[in-house]
């Protein structure tokens, strides 16, 4: 049976009513999320099972973010509780042309004093199908680094495929120091969501010509990248934005040998959070469900993505055939190379 594992932290999110600024309200929405706790939700929905490996304080809060997790068919089981505090972030929606906002209050959080002996790896993952991290928990000190490492150790150990997702924050770290973590973690990625900008910029994978086209430069980019770290496919978004509730995707896949492109779908946004993850897990779902059919999993994770913006929270509550309804009614216009 199948076991996908998360690391991450799952935080408190507080966002103001009715599009408010947060000097202007006396009020808050409480959610909950985090970049792998929504992957981790997003593929319970889709009848994954799924566990999330964490550390959250021995308190009421924390007490809730694991009912929260737990509601959604999520596991806890590998959910370190100690220490006092747990990462909060107010997310200020934006509308029109103001753009939304996000401040972080995290830098003392239990899961930043996560500890691998915290947890028995060979039983997390000796039957594991699946494993998925992101740069955020990457960010988020020395100790969680030392963590999600011994994590990909084992991965190698039990041939659990990997999923990665740069999502670099610099409000979180600076360029230097994502480098050198991102060189630890890529040599055992299988799968990896990334940006021209994550591969020129953060791993400093050049073109050979500058002035070229940007989608050559982007294939030969990609996949000098996927050869230094013998990655096996490389899933990119490339979003336009008309305002703060109007926006467009489109996804990409570029493998050593072939690239897909999809169609540009244009959408309006109740909230933003999440989208990225949503995306991941829609690929994560179609990967596994259908193999090595990468355009699909293209097509399936945009429109997963492109759904999670009509729904409130940070993570996704999208059934599979949500996807495939809006799937069916979109048409698929993309192009193989």
């Amino acid at each position: 049976m199948e076991k996908i594992l998360t690391l991450g932290e799952i935080m408190l999110r507080l966002t103001p009513p009715d599009y408010a600024r947060i000097d202007q309200t006396r009020t808050f929405m409480a959610n909950y999320g985090g970049a792998e706790a929504n992957v981790a939700v997003s593929l319970a929905y889709f009848g994954h099972r799924c566990f999330f490996i964490s550390k959250l304080p021995p308190t009421e809060l924390g007490d809730s973010a694991i009912k929260h997790l737990r509601s959604h068919n999520v596991n806890t089981d590998y959910v370190a509780r100690a220490s006092s505090l747990m990462g909060i972030y107010f997310y200020e929606s934006g509308f029109g042309g103001r753009p939304s906002k996000v401040i972080y209050n995290r830098k003392h959080s239990a899961f930043t004093r996560i500890d691998v002996s915290e947890f028995d790896f060979d039983k997390m993952f000796q039957d594991a199908t699946w494993f998925h991290v992101s740069g955020i928990t990457l960010s988020l000190g020395i100790r969680v680094r030392k963590v999600t490492y011994e994590c990909l150790k084992y991965c190698r150990k039990y041939h659990v495929p990997v999923s990665f997702d740069f999502n670099y924050r610099s409000r979180l770290w600076d360029e230097e120091t994502a480098r050198e973590a991102y060189k630890e973690t890529l040599p055992y990625v299988d799968y990896l969501f990334a940006s021209y900008w994550d591969a020129n910029t953060m791993m400093e994978i050049r073109p050979e010509k500058e002035d070229a086209p940007l989608e050559e430069r982007r294939r030969e980019v990609m996949r000098n990248l996927m050869k230094k770290y013998n990655i096996r496919a490389v899933f990119s978004t490339d979003r336009t934005v008309y305002s703060a509730t109007e926006n467009s995707l489109r996804a990409s896949v570029i493998t050593e040998n072939s690239e897909y492109h999809s169609q540009d779908l244009r959408f309006q946004i109740l909230d933003r959070i999440g989208a990225g993850d949503a995306f991941a897990s829609g690929v994560i779902h179609s990967l596994l469900k259908n193999k090595e059919d990468l355009p699909h999993a293209v097509d399936f994770g945009l429109v997963t993505s492109v759904l999670k913006h009509t729904i409130a929270g940070d993570s996704s509550r999208l059934k599979e055939e949500d996807v495939y309804d809006y799937l069916a009614s979109s048409g698929s216009k993309g192009v193989i190379r």
